[in-house]
């Protein structure tokens, strides 16, 4: 008779190598997966906040009235006039400063869309909350055609 002795399979030794290259990957990937998050949601932080000013543009032209967006740095949130549309941006997106338009005593800047298309123009940065000095967009608003226009603000 023969015996079968000769086992399938791995040995402890081999599976904790395999294990331990699997984690030193995921220490490289995951860094990386989470700097991409942040820098999406910059854009899409800048892609909203422009949405809404180019909305407010349009209803201004189309009613012929004074349309206005209220944008909050404290509360990280943008507004329009009639609370029709509102948004408070993601924890990883955050609205470092505003310049232009009309500063309040609340810290809130109101934005101007007149009804020949002009506006009080503004240019809004918004930065990664984690990386600051990477992840940062500018959003300007021309204030003679109410143009928008998204910048690198390194």
């Amino acid at each position: 008779m023969t015996s079968r002795s000769s086992a399938r399979g791995f040995t402890f030794i081999e599976i904790m190598v395999v294990v331990a290259i699997v984690g030193v990957g995921a220490m490289m990937v995951i860094p990386a997966l989470d700097a991409g998050f942040d820098s999406r949601e910059v854009r899409r932080a800048v892609r909203q906040i422009a949405a809404t000013m180019h909305h407010l543009r349009g209803e201004a032209v189309a009613t012929g009235r004074v349309r206005h967006l209220r944008i909050s740095p404290t509360q990280n949130g943008i507004e329009t006039d009639d609370r029709s549309r509102w948004a408070v941006l993601t924890d990883r997106a955050l609205i470092e400063r505003v310049d232009g338009g009309f500063a309040a005593a609340d810290g809130t800047v109101e934005i101007l869309f007149y009804p020949n298309g002009a506006t009080s123009g503004a240019e809004v940065v918004v930065v990664s909350r984690r990386d600051r000095a990477s992840n940062r967009l500018k959003l300007v608003l021309d204030p003679l055609v109410g143009g928008i226009r998204v910048e690198d603000a390194g």
